[in-house]
């Protein structure tokens, strides 16, 4: 079995306009034309001539959990292939590489986890196959960490950005949607790096006109003061629903359709 389009594109589209800093109305939509060559996207929204090629690959591949050698996706985009002309490119390569295209890509090499019921003595039990495709995704993302059983606690197995990265794999491997995750004090923090940030362009300035390196050093240090907060405070928090605090708890969550009836 393989992921579909409807489940990959969504995720190719959000992918995009974060990696360009791109508002939602600014993109075209490939979702809803997946047709839609590739190359007329990127100049759609004038990022063409910025694109890194390897800086690409290392996000989809991160994102989808893929690993291919680079001489394969350079075979997809008809990179390295010495094209005189950006016409040649076209005719040879870029009227052929549409969204399609890329999804079949990535479909063929993602491996498909399952989170369907599983039969466990004769009967078919949803908790039961929601838990071991959970199983099968956490030896996916960390192999060497994740002996799991259902009254693990979420928290102990990830934390940071792991659990952060867990929590949005299983958002689109999972047909039936779960809960986002939000850390309370995020905002603070953020808001708190950004005032030190500002303080350090302001701070550059006062220290050539002044030559009083203090207008520089203070928010150096508040913007390091800042982060290091952050870091830890991101790590030890825990942004789990608080209905979601074992993987017991995830896996009869995820074996039940919230907009109708439980999952036989």
């Amino acid at each position: 079995m393989r992921y579909t389009e409807k489940e990959i594109m969504p995720l190719i589209a959000e992918l995009l306009v974060d990696m360009y800093g791109l508002d939602d109305d600014e993109a075209p939509d490939p979702v809803q034309d997946i047709d839609l060559r590739i190359d007329l996207y990127f100049k759609a929204v004038k990022v063409w001539d910025d694109i890194d090629f390897t800086d690409f690959r290392f996000r989809f591949e991160r994102v989808f959990q893929i690993n291919c050698a680079p001489e394969v996706w350079e075979q997809l985009f008809g990179v390295g292939s010495h094209y005189r002309t950006e016409a040649e490119w076209v005719e040879q390569v870029g009227q052929y590489l549409t969204f399609r295209k890329l999804v079949d890509f990535i479909a063929e090499r993602t491996t498909y986890i399952s989170f369907q019921p599983v039969q466990v003595i004769d009967r078919e039990c949803g908790p039961a196959g929601a838990f071991y495709g959970i199983t099968e995704l956490s030896n996916l993302l960390v192999p060497t960490a994740c002996q799991i059983t259902p009254s693990t606690r979420i928290i102990d197995a990830f934390r940071g950005d792991t659990l952060d990265q867990f929590w949005s794999e299983l958002c689109w491997r999972n047909r039936q949607k779960i809960p986002d995750i939000s850390r309370k004090w995020d905002s603070l923090f953020l808001s708190g790096c950004l005032l030190a940030v500002l303080g350090f362009l302001i701070g550059i300035p006062l220290s050539i006109a002044t030559a009083n390196i203090l207008y520089l050093l203070a928010p150096c240090v508040s913007l390091y003061a800042c982060w290091k907060l952050y870091c830890l405070y991101h790590h030890h928090s825990d942004p789990l629903p608080p209905e979601l605090q074992t993987f017991r708890d995830l896996a009869v969550w995820m074996s039940v359709d919230h907009s109708h009836n439980p999952i036989q």
